[in-house]
């Protein structure tokens, strides 16, 4: 059997030609339940691998996932699945993944985020490794997309891998801040609702984008506090309330928060959930601001339900002034 060149991961690779791509991965020393495998831009089920053979010019991917409260009767509901923490936990960018489990520990959500990523097959400890992710309802996004074609591509691999239907989209438009495409985005909603995908949709905090994505079928619409990674905070909290009264599916603030209280201010506005990964995985204490993520969302939730205090530009005390003596 002569060898030939494929195309491995964006590389040049010597393999034997006609060789199963389950004798491949057995060479490579990757375990099949691991990975996702792309073959000439067709994703193999994983039934196929000992039938499915490599020729001469062929293109493969070899891709895994890493890392990119509420009470019974107030359930926070997505894509039809009922979560009980309103707080979505990012994988991403964590010193070690000892630090990210114990910040899982910590936090106690129901949901995080995983991104796509090739296989490394140079070998070495893969991320989330240790990590039990069968305990979580996983997110899967398409971060590193910057067109739709190429973010719908990264949900399919997601979907052949057994993740989940949920997928996060995001479409980059600018390399520079990261904001987010608007048509990219868009195209990339409607073709993978069309699928069956339950999309939740990153977008920046523009309300008629967020309204049409909410009309493309988005599960969840996920405007962003500011700049991903930024940890600026809230920047415009009257697009926010916008976004909020205009759609109606969950609202889940994304990107750029910076400290829990502003993870409770979202909630108190009538968000549904939010999404945090820099400011707790870049904190000097991660474990411990998760925590506190975690309970400002259940504040700021309890504060919603409450229902805020009439706001009055006239001062009013808060005892009586009948009977003092004068």
């Amino acid at each position: 059997m002569s060898d030939v060149t494929v195309t491995l991961n964006g590389k040049p690779r010597q393999v034997a030609d006609g060789v199963s791509l389950l004798e491949l991965l057995k060479e490579l020393d990757v375990a099949p339940s691991r990975v996702v495998i792309e073959h000439n831009r067709e994703i193999r089920r994983k039934d196929d691998f000992g039938k499915a053979v490599v020729h001469a010019g062929d293109e493969l991917e070899l891709v895994y996932f890493v890392g990119g409260g509420s009470t019974a009767n107030d359930a926070f509901v997505v894509g039809g699945r009922t979560l009980r923490s309103r707080l979505i936990h990012g994988t991403g960018k964590y010193a070690s993944n000892e630090v990210l489990a114990r910040c899982l520990e910590a936090a106690q959500p129901d949901m995080i985020t995983v991104a796509i990523r090739r296989l490394n097959l140079e070998g070495g400890r893969s991320e989330l490794e240790g990590i039990d992710l069968r305990r979580y309802t996983l997110l899967p996004n398409t971060a590193g997309a910057t067109t739709a074609d190429a973010a719908v591509r990264l949900a399919r691999m997601a979907r052949a891998a057994g993740m989940s239907d949920f997928i996060k989209v995001e479409v980059v438009g600018d390399e520079d801040t990261l904001l987010p495409d608007p048509q990219g985005t868009l195209e990339a909603t409607r073709q993978l609702v069309k699928e069956g995908f339950i999309v939740m949709a990153y977008t920046s905090d523009d309300v008629v984008q967020a309204i049409r994505l909410y009309e493309a079928g988005a599960a969840a619409v996920m405007p962003g506090a500011a700049p991903i990674g930024t940890t600026l905070g809230l920047q415009n909290l009257l697009n926010l309330q916008l976004i909020i009264s205009k759609v109606n599916v969950p609202v889940i603030v994304d990107a750029g928060l910076g400290v829990p209280s502003e993870a409770a201010r979202c909630l108190e506005l009538g968000a549904a959930a939010v999404l945090v990964n820099t400011a707790i995985a870049r904190a000097q204490d991660p474990p411990e601001m998760a925590r506190a993520f975690a309970e400002a969302v259940v504040a700021g939730r309890r504060a919603f339900n409450a229902g805020r205090a009439h706001i009055g530009l006239k001062a009013v005390a808060s005892s009586p002034v009948e009977g003092i003596p004068v």
